[in-house]
């Protein structure tokens, strides 16, 4: 029986959080480019009305198993695309929801991959657990950072490292940086940690201020919107709640420095060409400011030295990124729809 998808692509997809909707966005494009045809991808959504509508794809309620169960029967391949898809710091529900759609794969005799995935940290035995066997499942499997590589080499399974899915989006260089007059900056939620996000506004307040820079807090999610308010920010900052990707330039529109917590929102600063300071509220940042050398915001410190030590990302480091990451994924799908037998791509 001929199968109406080469791809189903799974997610925390159609939850309002740009970064997810930018990891979707960039996948969807990485596979057209290598060769599938649009009408041949469909994503599991919380949203499915919206994500068909925002990429121009088939899209399913991920909620609803039978309609989920369907999708993967008439697909060639399940695809755990990007982000922090197995890890507890919240709760046990992501682990075990993926680990279903990994099981309902099986089950409907489709393979499963995994590509940009940050893996942990896991607090419960049986939250690894469930990571590790959904893991053992997928072939090939990529992850995004030293972290995630260090723990699939532990738990003996064989993967690759690449550089996150949404290095394959384009975006604008701000134009000369050093003659912007805002400061950027961006908080998130923070689980069992007091104080954290309060301290890094006041400091963006205070560091905005010495340097005589407009103050805007970029929200990626409405989570991170109402602990902005709830931090007591100066009524002065200018605040955008990112919808999509095309809120990103007006967002970032004369940035001098930028500040912040969640991955994506180093990632695009970074593609920018902002000089950046990260706060590595979990070790998938750490690792990312690590590898592109930014510097690492620890509570209670002053911006002044750590912007002194911040650089413009190099364009061509940048670019570099994007080609190894579109040649890890081309190599990746054909795995996994097949066309290889065996993994040609950088293995760790």
């Amino acid at each position: 029986m001929a199968k109406a998808y080469d791809v189903v692509l799974s997610g925390y997809y159609g939850f309002g959080n740009l970064g997810d909707e930018l990891i979707c966005r960039a996948l969807i494009d990485m596979a057209i480019k290598a060769g599938i045809d649009k009408s041949r991808l469909c994503v599991l959504s919380a949203n499915p009305k919206e994500t068909s509508e925002k990429f121009g794809v088939a899209a399913v309620d991920r909620w609803n198993l039978f309609e989920v169960f369907r999708a993967l029967r008439q697909s060639r391949s399940l695809l755990l695309g990007g982000g922090g898809l197995f890890q507890d710091s919240t709760s046990l529900r992501s682990s075990l929801y993926y680990w279903g759609v990994v099981f309902l794969a099986r089950m409907a005799g489709v393979r499963p991959w995994a590509f940009g995935q940050s893996v942990g940290p896991f607090r419960s035995k049986l939250a690894a657990k469930l990571a590790r066997n959904a893991l053992k499942h997928c072939s090939p499997r990529c992850v995004r950072d030293d972290n995630s590589a260090a723990l699939l080499s532990s738990w003996g399974l064989e993967f690759f490292l690449a550089p996150d899915a949404v290095f394959a989006l384009s975006f604008k260089e701000t134009e000369k940086a050093s003659d912007g007059d805002v400061l950027v900056f961006n908080v998130r939620p923070l689980p069992r940690q007091e104080g954290g996000v309060k301290l890094l506004v006041r400091e963006a307040e205070r560091f905005a201020k010495m340097q005589r820079y407009k103050l805007r807090a970029v929200c990626m999610a409405e989570e991170d919107l109402k602990e902005l308010k709830a931090s007591g920010v100066s009524p002065d900052c200018e605040v955008f709640l990112l919808k999509g990707a095309s809120d990103v330039e007006p967002a970032f529109e004369g940035a001098a420095k930028a500040a912040g917590m969640r991955l994506h929102f180093c990632l695009l600063a970074l593609m920018k060409g902002i000089p950046l300071v990260a706060f590595p509220y979990d070790p998938k940042v750490k690792s990312f400011a690590l590898t592109w050398n930014i510097p690492i915001w620890e509570r209670g410190e002053r911006f002044d030295s750590l912007f002194s030590e911040a650089r413009q990302a190099e364009g061509q480091k940048v670019a570099e990124a994007r080609e190894a990451l579109r040649k890890s994924f081309d190599s990746a799908l054909k795995i996994a729809l097949g066309d290889e037998e065996h993994w040609n791509v950088n293995r760790s």
